[in-house]
């Protein structure tokens, strides 16, 4: 019995860290979405260093849009694995152009005052940061634990419901 209460006491506070998580994650995908269409020097860095003229605005305004999406769906629980799928496509795409040569580990922090297109080497600060990075591996790692978690979620709910349809014609037979 002890076994038991001492698993029980690891596992409920772990069930409400993972939904704290799950929730963060989830309004900070809302969040950088709706940054998407204030910011993207990020996107106009990879512009200029790619010379892909299609990165700002418009992969920069996709990318707000399924950011968006995906915080959405995972907040609400009936949604959370679609939510969490376009999310790690998202964030497993985000850490994919850092290490790409377009955009890198270390970035530009923004751009400079008076930039404007065509972007220039000259039109991005000389200070960087690899924040962004790890925070793409920290979140697309979290998004990928969500999928895992709905999909293992949804496998127990349809075994455990076969076990009582089971048994509901189990004892139907025996009357």
């Amino acid at each position: 019995m002890g076994a038991i209460d001492d698993h029980d006491r690891i596992e409920l506070p772990m069930r409400h860290l993972d939904r704290l998580l799950t929730w963060a994650l989830g309004l900070f995908l809302v969040s950088a979405g709706v940054a998407k269409f204030t910011t993207g020097h990020v996107f106009q860095y990879i512009e200029h260093q790619s010379g892909v003229d299609l990165f700002h605005p418009y992969v920069n305004h996709l990318t707000g849009v399924a950011e968006l999406v995906a915080g959405v769906l995972i907040l609400i629980p009936r949604t959370r694995l679609l939510g969490g799928l376009v999310a790690a496509g998202v964030l497993v795409g985000a850490v994919g152009f850092h290490l790409s040569p377009w955009l890198g580990i270390s970035i530009p922090t923004g751009l400079v005052d008076g930039a404007a297109a065509p972007w220039g080497a000259e039109d991005f600060t000389t200070s960087t940061t690899s924040v962004t990075f790890f925070l793409a591996v920290v979140t697309a790692a979290r998004a990928l634990r969500i999928v895992r978690t709905e999909l293992r979620r949804r496998r127990h709910d349809r075994a455990e419901s076969s076990t009582v349809g089971a048994a509901t014609v189990a004892a139907g037979a025996v009357r």
